[in-house]
């Protein structure tokens, strides 16, 4: 699940497929499916005041660190 605040307080919610985020330019693409149509809409980075992204069912991750001294 994603959060975008944009700067004139618009607030927009999705899941995660949907978002996806060019760590180059920092421009955030989320893709919504409104009935047949299907809608792009990109984000620049002065745009948007704060994004949250959550990711549910990660489990538990062991240390990829070699344990060797």
């Amino acid at each position: 699940m994603f959060v975008i605040r944009t700067t004139d307080g618009e607030e927009i919610k999705g899941e995660s497929e949907n978002l996806m985020i060019n760590h180059e330019t920092g421009v955030l693409t989320v893709r919504t499916v409104d009935g047949f149509e299907e809608i792009t809409t990109h984000y620049s980075p002065a745009g948007w005041r704060s994004v949250t992204h959550r990711k549910k069912d990660i489990g538990a991750q062991t240390s990829r660190l070699s344990s060797v001294r």
